[in-house]
Protein backbone atom coordinates (compact mmCIF):
# COMPACT_ATOMS: atom_id res chain seq x y z
CA UNK A 1 0.00 0.00 0.00
CA UNK A 2 1.30 3.48 -1.10
CA UNK A 3 -0.66 5.57 0.98
CA UNK A 4 -1.43 6.40 4.41
CA UNK A 5 -4.32 3.95 5.78
CA UNK A 6 -6.25 6.63 6.84
CA UNK A 7 -6.70 8.52 2.99
CA UNK A 8 -7.61 7.50 0.13
CA UNK A 9 -7.11 9.19 -3.81
CA UNK A 10 -9.58 12.22 -4.22
CA UNK A 11 -11.53 12.43 -7.56
CA UNK A 12 -8.97 14.89 -8.63
CA UNK A 13 -7.11 12.46 -9.86
CA UNK A 14 -8.33 12.51 -13.19
CA UNK A 15 -8.21 8.65 -13.29
CA UNK A 16 -10.38 8.38 -10.47
CA UNK A 17 -12.48 10.60 -11.30
CA UNK A 18 -13.64 9.16 -14.83
CA UNK A 19 -13.09 5.31 -13.15
CA UNK A 20 -16.06 6.70 -10.64
CA UNK A 21 -18.14 8.11 -12.94
CA UNK A 22 -18.03 5.66 -15.94
CA UNK A 23 -18.93 3.12 -13.05
CA UNK A 24 -22.87 1.94 -13.02
CA UNK A 25 -23.06 1.67 -9.67
CA UNK A 26 -22.62 5.77 -9.37
CA UNK A 27 -24.95 6.25 -11.76
CA UNK A 28 -27.12 8.44 -9.90
CA UNK A 29 -24.51 10.54 -8.46
CA UNK A 30 -23.42 11.69 -11.94
CA UNK A 31 -27.20 12.36 -12.57
CA UNK A 32 -27.63 14.12 -9.88
CA UNK A 33 -23.95 16.18 -10.66
CA UNK A 34 -25.56 16.88 -14.00
CA UNK A 35 -28.95 17.72 -13.08
CA UNK A 36 -27.76 20.29 -10.22
CA UNK A 37 -25.47 22.34 -12.59
CA UNK A 38 -27.29 22.18 -15.66
CA UNK A 39 -31.00 22.06 -14.36
CA UNK A 40 -31.62 19.35 -17.03
CA UNK A 41 -34.10 17.12 -16.55
CA UNK A 42 -33.26 14.18 -14.22
CA UNK A 43 -35.48 11.66 -15.85
CA UNK A 44 -34.26 12.90 -19.19
CA UNK A 45 -30.58 12.16 -18.15
CA UNK A 46 -31.19 8.64 -17.33
CA UNK A 47 -32.61 7.84 -20.44
CA UNK A 48 -30.49 9.26 -22.80
CA UNK A 49 -26.99 9.31 -21.14
CA UNK A 50 -24.64 7.17 -22.99
CA UNK A 51 -20.59 7.56 -22.83
CA UNK A 52 -18.71 8.29 -25.50
CA UNK A 53 -14.81 7.98 -26.75
CA UNK A 54 -13.42 10.42 -25.09
CA UNK A 55 -10.19 10.94 -27.60
CA UNK A 56 -10.66 13.85 -29.79
CA UNK A 57 -9.22 13.25 -33.51
CA UNK A 58 -6.01 14.93 -34.60
CA UNK A 59 -5.98 17.61 -37.26
CA UNK A 60 -2.39 16.68 -38.18
CA UNK A 61 -0.16 13.80 -37.65
CA UNK A 62 2.12 15.82 -35.63
CA UNK A 63 -0.74 16.54 -33.72
CA UNK A 64 -0.52 15.43 -29.86
CA UNK A 65 -3.85 13.83 -29.45
CA UNK A 66 -6.30 15.36 -26.67
CA UNK A 67 -7.96 13.71 -23.94
CA UNK A 68 -10.81 14.93 -22.19
CA UNK A 69 -11.96 13.96 -18.96
CA UNK A 70 -15.22 12.48 -19.46
CA UNK A 71 -17.52 12.65 -22.62
CA UNK A 72 -20.97 11.95 -22.58
CA UNK A 73 -24.17 12.09 -25.23
CA UNK A 74 -27.77 13.21 -23.89
CA UNK A 75 -29.69 12.69 -27.19
CA UNK A 76 -29.65 16.55 -27.86
CA UNK A 77 -26.55 17.17 -25.88
CA UNK A 78 -23.32 16.84 -25.09
CA UNK A 79 -21.66 16.94 -22.29
CA UNK A 80 -17.90 17.30 -21.55
CA UNK A 81 -16.98 17.19 -17.36
CA UNK A 82 -12.99 18.29 -16.78
CA UNK A 83 -11.72 17.91 -13.93
CA UNK A 84 -8.74 20.57 -13.26
CA UNK A 85 -7.37 20.48 -10.14
CA UNK A 86 -4.14 23.03 -10.41
CA UNK A 87 -4.47 25.96 -12.38
CA UNK A 88 -1.92 27.56 -14.86
CA UNK A 89 -1.16 29.47 -17.77
CA UNK A 90 -3.60 28.06 -20.89
CA UNK A 91 -5.57 25.92 -19.05
CA UNK A 92 -9.10 26.98 -20.43
CA UNK A 93 -7.19 27.59 -23.47
CA UNK A 94 -7.11 23.64 -24.00
CA UNK A 95 -10.66 23.53 -22.38
CA UNK A 96 -12.05 25.55 -25.06
CA UNK A 97 -9.94 24.06 -27.62
CA UNK A 98 -11.88 20.52 -26.66
CA UNK A 99 -15.57 22.79 -26.98
CA UNK A 100 -14.14 23.78 -30.60
CA UNK A 101 -13.47 19.95 -32.03
CA UNK A 102 -16.55 19.01 -30.50
CA UNK A 103 -18.38 21.77 -32.30
CA UNK A 104 -16.52 20.40 -35.65
CA UNK A 105 -17.91 16.83 -34.79
CA UNK A 106 -14.12 15.43 -34.99
CA UNK A 107 -14.47 12.84 -32.62
CA UNK A 108 -12.33 9.64 -33.16
CA UNK A 109 -14.31 6.75 -35.49
CA UNK A 110 -15.05 10.35 -37.34
CA UNK A 111 -18.43 9.80 -35.56
CA UNK A 112 -20.29 13.48 -36.62
CA UNK A 113 -23.18 14.49 -34.30
CA UNK A 114 -26.16 16.71 -35.40
CA UNK A 115 -25.91 19.91 -36.31
CA UNK A 116 -28.71 20.76 -33.26
CA UNK A 117 -26.85 18.91 -30.61
CA UNK A 118 -25.73 21.59 -27.86
CA UNK A 119 -22.25 21.36 -26.31
CA UNK A 120 -22.28 21.63 -22.57
CA UNK A 121 -18.65 21.97 -20.57
CA UNK A 122 -18.22 21.34 -16.96
CA UNK A 123 -15.22 22.55 -15.53
CA UNK A 124 -14.36 21.56 -11.85
CA UNK A 125 -11.93 23.33 -10.32
CA UNK A 126 -9.81 23.36 -7.27
CA UNK A 127 -9.42 27.52 -7.39
CA UNK A 128 -10.93 30.23 -7.26
CA UNK A 129 -12.22 32.00 -10.29
CA UNK A 130 -14.30 34.90 -10.98
CA UNK A 131 -15.95 35.11 -7.50
CA UNK A 132 -17.38 33.55 -4.28
CA UNK A 133 -20.16 31.84 -6.21
CA UNK A 134 -19.92 27.70 -6.18
CA UNK A 135 -21.42 27.55 -10.09
CA UNK A 136 -21.17 29.90 -12.60
CA UNK A 137 -22.93 29.72 -15.69
CA UNK A 138 -21.69 31.45 -19.20
CA UNK A 139 -23.99 31.92 -22.12
CA UNK A 140 -23.57 34.13 -25.52
CA UNK A 141 -24.67 37.35 -24.59
CA UNK A 142 -24.90 40.84 -26.45
CA UNK A 143 -22.99 44.03 -23.91
CA UNK A 144 -25.87 46.25 -24.13
CA UNK A 145 -29.17 44.90 -23.31
CA UNK A 146 -28.08 41.22 -22.17
CA UNK A 147 -30.04 39.45 -24.67
CA UNK A 148 -29.30 35.62 -24.49
CA UNK A 149 -28.99 34.90 -28.13
CA UNK A 150 -30.36 31.00 -27.68
CA UNK A 151 -33.19 32.43 -25.93
CA UNK A 152 -34.55 34.26 -29.61
CA UNK A 153 -33.32 32.04 -32.29
CA UNK A 154 -32.50 28.01 -32.67
CA UNK A 155 -28.90 27.50 -32.23
CA UNK A 156 -26.43 25.65 -30.64
CA UNK A 157 -24.41 28.06 -28.33
CA UNK A 158 -22.01 26.24 -25.92
CA UNK A 159 -22.64 26.74 -22.20
CA UNK A 160 -20.09 26.31 -20.24
CA UNK A 161 -20.21 25.83 -16.12
CA UNK A 162 -17.22 26.96 -13.98
CA UNK A 163 -17.60 25.08 -10.33
CA UNK A 164 -15.41 26.17 -7.67
CA UNK A 165 -14.82 22.91 -5.48
CA UNK A 166 -12.66 25.26 -3.07
CA UNK A 167 -15.17 27.87 -2.32
CA UNK A 168 -17.62 24.13 -1.23
CA UNK A 169 -14.40 23.21 1.23
CA UNK A 170 -14.05 26.25 2.60
CA UNK A 171 -18.14 26.13 3.61
CA UNK A 172 -17.63 22.75 5.19
CA UNK A 173 -14.53 23.83 7.18
CA UNK A 174 -16.56 26.77 8.03
CA UNK A 175 -19.42 25.08 9.02
CA UNK A 176 -21.80 26.46 7.00
CA UNK A 177 -25.00 24.60 5.78
CA UNK A 178 -24.02 22.42 2.92
CA UNK A 179 -26.77 21.31 -0.01
CA UNK A 180 -26.99 17.83 -1.59
CA UNK A 181 -25.41 18.79 -4.45
CA UNK A 182 -22.66 20.56 -2.15
CA UNK A 183 -21.83 17.73 -0.41
CA UNK A 184 -21.19 15.83 -3.87
CA UNK A 185 -19.08 18.31 -5.25
CA UNK A 186 -17.20 18.38 -1.72
CA UNK A 187 -16.67 14.18 -1.58
CA UNK A 188 -14.77 14.66 -5.03
CA UNK A 189 -12.23 16.84 -3.13
CA UNK A 190 -11.81 14.46 0.13
CA UNK A 191 -8.82 12.50 1.03
CA UNK A 192 -9.86 11.37 4.61
CA UNK A 193 -11.94 7.76 4.92
CA UNK A 194 -13.47 9.00 8.11
CA UNK A 195 -14.72 12.31 6.31
CA UNK A 196 -15.32 10.03 3.18
CA UNK A 197 -17.86 8.59 5.55
CA UNK A 198 -19.21 11.25 7.43
CA UNK A 199 -20.03 13.39 4.59
CA UNK A 200 -21.59 10.88 2.39
CA UNK A 201 -23.77 9.00 5.36
CA UNK A 202 -27.31 8.38 4.51
CA UNK A 203 -27.29 9.61 0.66
CA UNK A 204 -27.36 6.32 -1.33
CA UNK A 205 -25.99 8.10 -4.32
CA UNK A 206 -23.04 9.36 -2.71
CA UNK A 207 -22.12 6.09 -0.41
CA UNK A 208 -21.93 3.62 -3.71
CA UNK A 209 -19.23 6.88 -4.55
CA UNK A 210 -17.71 6.47 -1.11
CA UNK A 211 -17.20 2.49 -1.55
CA UNK A 212 -15.81 3.25 -5.34
CA UNK A 213 -13.15 5.91 -4.02
CA UNK A 214 -11.94 3.22 -1.05
CA UNK A 215 -11.57 0.51 -3.55
CA UNK A 216 -9.50 2.41 -6.53
CA UNK A 217 -7.24 3.77 -3.59
CA UNK A 218 -6.07 -0.04 -2.56
CA UNK A 219 -5.52 -0.26 -6.25
CA UNK A 220 -1.46 0.01 -6.89
CA UNK A 221 -2.19 0.60 -10.19
CA UNK A 222 -4.21 3.84 -9.47
CA UNK A 223 -1.57 4.26 -6.76
CA UNK A 224 1.32 4.70 -8.83
CA UNK A 225 -1.21 6.93 -11.53
CA UNK A 226 -1.69 8.94 -8.66
CA UNK A 227 2.04 9.56 -7.45
CA UNK A 228 2.95 9.99 -11.06
CA UNK A 229 0.58 12.96 -11.50
CA UNK A 230 1.36 14.29 -8.03
CA UNK A 231 5.12 13.97 -9.23
CA UNK A 232 4.34 16.07 -12.16
CA UNK A 233 2.45 18.91 -10.34
CA UNK A 234 5.34 18.74 -7.76
CA UNK A 235 7.76 19.66 -11.21
CA UNK A 236 5.36 22.65 -12.69
CA UNK A 237 5.06 23.66 -9.19
CA UNK A 238 8.64 24.27 -8.86
CA UNK A 239 9.13 25.15 -12.24
CA UNK A 240 6.62 28.03 -11.83
CA UNK A 241 8.41 28.97 -8.06
CA UNK A 242 12.21 29.49 -9.66
CA UNK A 243 10.77 31.45 -13.18
CA UNK A 244 9.27 34.25 -10.47
CA UNK A 245 12.86 33.61 -7.98
CA UNK A 246 15.95 36.21 -7.98
CA UNK A 247 17.89 33.06 -9.29
CA UNK A 248 15.99 32.94 -12.57
CA UNK A 249 15.85 36.81 -12.68
CA UNK A 250 19.95 36.62 -12.01
CA UNK A 251 20.77 33.64 -14.30
CA UNK A 252 18.74 35.84 -16.86
CA UNK A 253 20.40 38.94 -17.09
CA UNK A 254 23.95 37.77 -16.48
CA UNK A 255 23.12 35.73 -19.81
CA UNK A 256 20.95 38.75 -21.56
CA UNK A 257 23.96 41.17 -20.63
CA UNK A 258 26.88 38.74 -22.00
CA UNK A 259 24.78 38.20 -25.21
CA UNK A 260 23.93 41.78 -25.54
CA UNK A 261 28.15 42.43 -25.71
CA UNK A 262 28.66 39.81 -28.11
CA UNK A 263 26.42 41.16 -30.06
CA UNK A 264 27.33 44.61 -29.87
CA UNK A 265 30.67 43.42 -31.13
CA UNK A 266 29.42 41.69 -33.88
CA UNK A 267 26.99 44.48 -34.73
CA UNK A 268 30.06 46.81 -35.59
CA UNK A 269 30.79 44.45 -38.33
CA UNK A 270 27.54 43.65 -39.85
CA UNK A 271 25.08 46.01 -38.50
CA UNK A 272 24.25 47.49 -35.17
CA UNK A 273 20.84 46.52 -35.15
CA UNK A 274 21.44 42.87 -36.17
CA UNK A 275 23.57 42.14 -33.27
CA UNK A 276 21.92 43.80 -30.41
CA UNK A 277 18.92 41.42 -31.73
CA UNK A 278 20.93 38.10 -31.94
CA UNK A 279 22.56 39.22 -28.81
CA UNK A 280 19.39 38.92 -27.10
CA UNK A 281 18.13 36.08 -28.26
CA UNK A 282 21.30 34.59 -27.32
CA UNK A 283 21.27 35.84 -23.62
CA UNK A 284 17.61 34.76 -23.37
CA UNK A 285 18.57 30.87 -24.66
CA UNK A 286 21.17 31.12 -21.60
CA UNK A 287 19.50 32.24 -18.86
CA UNK A 288 17.38 29.41 -20.21
CA UNK A 289 19.29 26.98 -20.00
CA UNK A 290 21.14 28.08 -16.54
CA UNK A 291 17.53 28.06 -15.14
CA UNK A 292 16.76 24.93 -15.87
CA UNK A 293 20.00 23.69 -15.06
CA UNK A 294 18.95 24.81 -11.10
CA UNK A 295 15.33 23.70 -11.47
CA UNK A 296 17.05 19.97 -12.00
CA UNK A 297 19.45 20.18 -9.51
CA UNK A 298 16.65 21.43 -6.60
CA UNK A 299 14.58 18.12 -8.22
CA UNK A 300 17.30 16.20 -7.86
CA UNK A 301 17.70 17.20 -3.88
CA UNK A 302 14.17 16.16 -3.96
CA UNK A 303 14.39 12.65 -5.12
CA UNK A 304 12.43 12.75 -8.62
CA UNK A 305 13.36 10.14 -11.01
CA UNK A 306 15.79 11.54 -13.86
CA UNK A 307 13.85 10.84 -16.71
CA UNK A 308 10.62 13.30 -15.20
CA UNK A 309 13.77 15.36 -15.16
CA UNK A 310 14.85 15.28 -18.15
CA UNK A 311 11.14 15.50 -19.96
CA UNK A 312 10.00 18.15 -17.95
CA UNK A 313 13.02 20.66 -18.36
CA UNK A 314 14.58 19.38 -21.67
CA UNK A 315 17.91 18.51 -20.50
CA UNK A 316 19.33 15.59 -21.46
CA UNK A 317 20.10 12.49 -19.00
CA UNK A 318 23.62 13.09 -19.22
CA UNK A 319 23.36 16.85 -19.13
CA UNK A 320 21.04 16.04 -15.64
CA UNK A 321 23.80 13.64 -14.74
CA UNK A 322 26.85 16.12 -14.78
CA UNK A 323 24.96 18.26 -12.42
Amino acid sequence: MLLDKDKVITMMSDEVFKSVLQDRSCEDYLVDIIEGITKINKDYIKRNLVFKNSELTKEEIEEKGKITDLLIELQNNIINLEMNKYYYDGLFNKNDRYVSKLKEGMISKKEKFANEKKVIQINFNNFDMFDERVIIKFKMMDPERHLIRSDYMKVTDTEIYYINLKRVREKYYNKEVLTKLEKELLIMTTDNKKELKEISRGYKEMESVAKKISKLSKEEEIQGIYLKEEQEAFIRDQIRAYAMSDGFAEGHGKGLDEGRKEGLKEGIKEGREEGIKEGRKAGREEGKVESKKEIAKNLLKEGVDIKIISSSTGLSKEEIEKL
